[in-house]
């Protein structure tokens, strides 16, 4: 058999055995073992080893448990509670003027966790109840957290950044610095959005009457809530930025950061350490799991030959940049409707990454595309684990199909920033040249 006809082999194997219902995890390094005892015998085995040890030995990806601890210390220190509260008395009265501030609340939240699941767990159980309270619409409501929880895969630190940097190679500190402006850029049309629905329709988010305003000067103290997430935020890009540490050690510096703010509110105790680190134990094995699968997965086809075999057949056919680009956007959310981000990471990459390369295109505006479609497909149905994320914390008056409603809106706006990223490149491209030259 060729090298071709094994990887598509090798895909549809996991494919079928996704749809008998196994977790993908099993799927990925079933396939990749089994396929490659087959193709080179027992001594295939070692790739299990040699793939473990790359995780194991990896310093980049150590940023990830860090990051997703300090995450979870913030969440479970109720933080973003403080700070939606903040958010709350400063609403007034213009239309949808709560929903605007959960977005700046989830934007502030991503750039603290990267950790979307912290996100909407925060704000799905804060901020969704507070908007159908004040008789928002509850497919409006449950739409803006999902979108702005997604947002922690945009707005640095973003763990899909530290794994497309292993897989990949580009510099940590560039990516972050890439998917700042796009961030803002995809925040900035959320609200844009929520202000024109709320003019046009006011019935689906009202503003807060005055009476429920507090005084100015409630609202001023409440302000203070804001400094300490503000710092965090500040040390860690800035470190990175600057210069100063790298994004493990600024990782390293955020988790100490967090257990800081934690102690400053009176909240650090061993109970809230305890959840917080169960979280992230259960987080980081999963994606650890995911990872070791998924390079056995691409080791076996690129051992093969396929990944060199399939970029000389794209750049041979002579097609233009841009349309390959439209091709590989669209198979990364087709499979984002169905399987993990990580395992489409490291099945995709070893492939697409040597054709972007091939066509004199920029890895880092590459990166960022890829996490721009992946924040699609975590609030995409029928399987975007946003959607479950919020069906687990949400009123029990919100349905299943008014989470996959609310998300809609959301994910064309996000395809709309897609085409523009795609179409512009130096929006990405811009920050990360001034900075790191």
């Amino acid at each position: 058999m060729s090298p071709f006809e094994v990887t598509g082999l090798m895909f549809l194997s996991m494919l079928f055995l996704m749809g008998a219902g196994l977790p993908v995890v099993y799927c990925l390094g079933a396939v990749g073992v089994l396929a490659g005892i087959f193709l080179w015998g027992d001594g295939a085995r070692d790739i299990v080893y040699f793939s473990t040890l790359d995780l194991m030995s990896n310093i980049v990806l150590s940023a990830i448990p860090l990051f997703i601890f300090m995450g979870f210390v913030l969440h479970e220190s109720r933080i973003a509670k403080d700070m939606f509260h903040t958010v709350y008395m400063w609403s007034g009265r213009i239309r949808g003027a709560l929903g605007i501030g959960t977005i700046l609340i989830c934007a502030l939240m991503a750039a603290m966790l990267g950790v979307s699941s912290a996100t909407i767990l925060s704000m799905g159980v804060i901020a969704v109840p507070a908007m159908l309270q004040k008789n928002y619409n509850k497919r409006l409501a449950v739409g803006i957290v999902q979108a702005g929880g997604a947002l922690g895969f945009l707005i640095p630190p973003s763990m899909m950044m530290v794994m497309y940097s292993f897989i990949s190679g580009v510099s940590v500190g560039r990516l972050f610095a890439g998917g700042i402006i796009p961030g803002l850029i995809l925040a900035g049309m959320y609200l844009v959005y929520i202000a024109v629905l709320s003019w046009l329709r006011p019935e689906m988010a009202p503003a807060i009457t005055s009476e429920e305003r507090p005084p100015f000067k409630e609202r001023v103290a409440a302000l203070t809530e804001l400094i300490l997430p503000l710092a965090l935020i500040v040390s860690i890009l800035g470190c990175i930025f600057m210069g100063i540490t790298s994004p493990t050690e600024a990782a390293a510096i955020g988790a100490f950061g967090s257990l800081v703010c934690a102690g400053v509110k009176g909240r650090l105790s061993l109970a809230m350490l305890g959840r917080a680190c169960r979280q992230t134990f259960a987080i980081s094995g999963f994606a650890g799991y995911i990872i070791i699968a998924a390079l056995i997965f691409s080791k076996v086809y690129t051992g093969l030959g396929a990944t060199a075999m399939i970029k000389n057949l794209v750049l041979n056919m002579g097609a233009e940049p841009l349309v390959v680009m439209v091709c590989i956007q669209l198979s990364f959310f087709i499979l984002g409707m169905f399987m993990d981000d990580i395992a489409i990471l490291f099945m995709c990459m070893p492939i697409y990454i040597p054709i972007i390369v091939g066509l004199g295109l920029d890895p880092v505006w590459f990166g960022i595309l890829f996490v721009v479609n992946m924040q699609m497909a975590y609030i995409t149905p029928p399987y975007g684990l946003n959607l479950f994320y919020m069906k687990a914390v949400a009123p029990k008056e919100i349905k299943l199909h008014d989470i996959y409603w609310g998300a809609v809106p959301f994910i064309l706006i996000q395809a709309l920033l897609l085409v523009v990223l795609m179409l512009y490149p130096s929006i990405i491209t811009w920050l990360p040249n001034k900075i790191f030259g």
